[in-house]
């Protein structure tokens, strides 16, 4: 047996994530060494404000991306050439009513000042236009070109710096530096990907209406989801800034950022994943697709995280050493858990939109939200970092079962999935509180059930030639 197509294509979506966290392991001590937690703090910050681009976006690109799979090649170049203006005219408008709005709240309020703000609105408009160029890329199946869009768009920015700080720590140890150095080679990403597309002939002076259409029938409910997204991975950041410093957020952030890079694995799933359930139209093939793409994730990534789980203690000590504490070795554990679940969840959000259903994926994520929310108000009222952490893991687990629920007829062994979570979920909690008995246990029940249960015959077919 070898790899097929599919799977190539997952592992070329997947390498800019796996050299990111290469080069973390460099990198972020380089930070923390020099900068400091409280420097290394401000500088994710401007980083992490970027990422409401998710919102900023309308999911242009996605949408197009969708889109694509159901026309005929000659008109695709209409479609693409339509999302890339529409991105760049509402990415404009966009950014000038932020900073119009920004430049309000600080005449009523000076501590909200930060440090070369309109370089940030300046990035975030880049940064609207890179995810549109990207998606499509992937909805065009250019896989390596997305792939090298995207490292350097997102892992080279982020730790290229560090090498600057290595060469004139006196030149480079101002935040507003490094990130000024992040959003050039952000801006080098985004022309790789434009010209080429360019080149390919995809950009032409050719107009699509179906396109505006499909913008505005489903752009606000992925748009609705999308800042839910936003409000559950960053805002719980945001507030640790305001309320327990910046120091505390490096803490909070560095096994967060870390456990955070099994997407990598998912989101290169998924780029493929997306284009080739859009064009099936069988429900058969469909079905297959689904199960074959989310039980190898769910079972194998399952697996391997609780074969490292009794090193991941001495590996962190490793490579932070004098910078590792207590508190990032027991947060570290929390957000594999909660990274685990949100990719497998991304999963099932993702077939939703590909089969029309956002709008289910937005009512999930309201009701979601209302918890999220009361789990914020008491980690703020206590002030306790940990609380943020076990907040994200209850929001994590909660939408991944109500998502799942809803699409349970489209998986297979639904009641045998349940009861592998919650065995899985008591690995990892047995493993925190350090009772190892049940935690090898538990591991080893798990295991017997991956053997009786994994669907080998789809995901062979799927993934194999």
């Amino acid at each position: 047996m070898i790899f097929n197509k599919n799977l190539g294509n997952i592992i070329i979506s997947s390498t800019p994530g796996f050299i990111s966290i290469f080069l973390s392991f460099f990198t972020i001590p380089i930070y923390l060494n020099y900068l400091g937690f409280e420097k290394y703090g401000n500088f994710l910050i401007l980083h992490i404000l970027l990422s409401v681009v998710m919102i900023t976006n309308f999911n242009l690109g996605k949408i197009a991306s969708i889109k694509m799979q159901k026309v005929l090649k000659k008109n695709k170049s209409s479609i693409i050439s339509t999302t890339i203006v529409t991105s760049i005219i509402s990415s404009a408008l966009v950014c000038l009513l932020l900073y119009l709005f920004y430049i309000i709240l600080i005449s009523l309020n000076n501590n909200l000042i930060l440090n070369n703000y309109k370089i940030l609105f300046f990035a975030l408009f880049f940064s609207n236009v890179y995810v549109t160029l990207e998606n499509i890329s992937k909805g065009l199946k250019y896989y390596f070109l997305s792939s090298f869009g995207n490292l350097i768009f997102y892992s080279l920015s982020l730790s290229l710096p560090a090498l600057f700080i290595l060469l004139d720590f006196n030149i480079y140890q101002d935040v507003a530096t490094l990130f000024n150095i992040s959003l050039c080679i952000k801006i080098f990403g985004i022309l790789v990907i434009f010209f080429t597309l360019i080149y390919k002939k995809y950009i032409e002076l050719k107009f699509s209406p179906q396109i505006l259409k499909d913008f505005l029938d489903y752009g606000k409910w992925q748009t609705l989801s999308s800042a839910y997204i936003q409000i559950f991975d960053f805002f719980d950041k945001y507030l640790i800034k305001i309320f327990l410093g910046a120091a505390s957020l490096s803490t909070y952030s560095i096994p967060q950022q870390i456990a955070g890079k099994l997407s990598v694995i998912s989101d290169g799933l998924i780029s493929v994943f997306i284009p080739k359930i859009s064009s099936s139209k069988n429900k058969k093939k469909t079905f297959e697709i689904l199960n074959s793409n989310f039980y190898s994730f769910f079972y194998l990534i399952g697996f391997l995280l609780i074969l490292i789980n009794p090193f991941i203690n001495e590996v962190l000590i490793w490579w932070l050493r004098v910078s590792a504490n207590l508190e990032i070795l027991f947060l570290f554990k929390i957000f594999l858990m909660i990274s685990f679940y949100i990719c497998i969840t991304h999963i099932i959000s993702t077939f939703l939109d590909t089969q029309k259903l956002s709008k289910k994926n937005s009512q999930i994520e309201t009701f979601v939200l209302v918890v999220f929310v009361i789990g914020l108000i008491i980690s703020v009222y206590y002030k306790n970092i940990n609380f943020f952490a076990y907040t994200m893991l209850i929001r994590s687990l909660i939408a991944f079962f109500i998502k799942a629920f809803y699409i349970k007829k489209f998986l297979i062994n639904f009641n045998i999935l349940i009861l592998q979570n919650i065995i899985f979920i008591l690995i990892f909690l047995f493993s925190i509180n350090e009772n190892f008995q049940l935690f090898y246990f538990l591991s080893g029940l798990f295991l017997l059930l991956l053997l009786f249960y994994f669907p080998k015959e789809i995901i062979k077919k799927e993934f194999l030639k």
